[in-house]
């Protein structure tokens, strides 16, 4: 059973592709998921988080307010560093759990790791392909300031934290275009499908 890593930048459309590989029969192991899962109240990734960053960044029910430390983190390289280290551990040892008992069920068509950090934390060693989604920064802009409701200015420091397109592209064995319409993604991801299968 093939492992595809799927990256691209935030607001690359990620999410979609992902959802559509599920629709198809693929097993999809979720870093932004499991991100979000490591740091609920209690676990060790939260206890870690709240101790460098302080109370601050709480809401009134204890949990971590995610805009909150996204604002600190993706305007301080050294804050978004330390992040990354306290978090990266948790969310590769879970993924690693998930990738296994996948191939131990084995009736996946494939397994997909969406991981936007798929090169910076290794995970790319597990995967058989690399998938990276691609869309222009503006487009890519427009959809993050969407999603999460912040300004072009933060859109655009959460763009500038991340890799180049050219670094994706370099390392990448599929390059899936999600700048135009969700048809013309449908027929590339078809056919990605197909040649894995065979």
């Amino acid at each position: 059973m093939k492992v595809i890593g799927l990256t691209g930048g935030t607001g690359s459309g990620k999410s979609i592709v992902s959802r559509r590989l599920a629709q198809m029969g693929a097993v999809i192991v979720d870093a932004d998921a499991i991100s979000r899962q490591i740091v609920e109240v209690g676990k060790p990734a939260y206890e870690e988080i709240v101790a460098y960053f302080g109370q601050g960044i709480l809401q009134e029910d204890g949990s971590i307010f995610r805009k909150k430390l996204g604002d600190i983190v993706f305007h301080d390289a050294a804050e978004l560093a330390f992040l990354n280290q306290c978090t990266h551990t948790y969310i590769v040892a879970q993924m690693r759990e998930e990738i296994a008992q996948a191939k131990a069920e084995g009736t996946a068509l494939c397994i997909v790791l969406d991981a936007p950090l798929l090169f910076e934390v290794g995970l790319d060693a597990l995967c058989d392909q690399i998938w990276v989604v691609y869309a222009s920064e503006n487009v890519r802009a427009a959809r993050v300031m969407m999603r999460d409701g912040i300004s072009q200015e933060s859109a655009m420091a959460r763009i500038a934290n991340q890799k180049t397109w050219n670094e994706y592209a370099e390392r990448a064995d599929l390059i899936l275009d999600n700048s135009g319409d969700i048809t013309q993604l449908e027929q590339q991801l078809q056919n990605a499908i197909q040649k894995i299968a065979q």
